[in-house]
């Protein structure tokens, strides 16, 4: 009996999305630009590289993204809710020369030596997130974790300020 031969799809690569991730309470939660940038890196990967997905404006300026601000967001949102995870920290931590690498949670992840990425079973860590409410809370803490990243102090006045150093100066004579 011989070998069959391998039919390649007339149309070309194409991405799945199993309805175990449509039907996830993460999934429904994503705003529409989370969706369309999982979308947009499924289509980076193949049948055996997960774990080398790319959200460098560069490489995903092919799909008409324009604004890395949004392209964030959307990353985000899909590390928060369990899609994705990093699987190798570039930019400036890594002398600025590679890009950060992500895999998606639904799928193993091999051995790729050459970008020194070791394998990892698929762990589906969307599934954690049993209901809306929750993944709603996730995504409102990113949100405000965000916006706290810079912190805001309280004003003073610089009457206040004034004040304040004419009595340490009182105190100290």
């Amino acid at each position: 009996m011989s070998k069959q031969k391998f039919i390649k799809d007339p149309l070309g690569q194409h991405i799945r999305l199993y309805a175990v991730i449509y039907n996830s309470v993460a999934w429904r939660c994503l705003s529409p630009s989370a969706k369309a940038l999982w979308c947009d890196l499924r289509v980076q990967i193949g049948s055996s590289n997960n774990g080398t997905a790319s959200t460098a404006l560069g490489i995903l300026a092919h799909y008409n993204w324009s604004s890395r601000h949004t392209v964030m967001r959307a990353r985000d949102e899909l590390i928060a809710l369990g899609l994705i995870e990093l699987t190798r920290q570039g930019g400036i931590c890594s002398g600025g020369k590679s890009p950060n690498l992500y895999r998606f949670t639904d799928l193993e992840m091999y051995d790729i030596p050459k970008k020194g990425l070791i394998a990892k079973k698929a762990d589906h860590l969307y599934k954690k997130i049993q209901t809306h409410t929750e993944a709603k809370k996730i995504l409102e803490d990113l949100r405000t974790e965000k916006k706290s990243k810079v912190k805001s102090l309280p004003l003073v006045s610089a009457v206040t300020i004034l004040r304040d150093q004419k009595l340490s100066e009182l105190s100290v004579h």
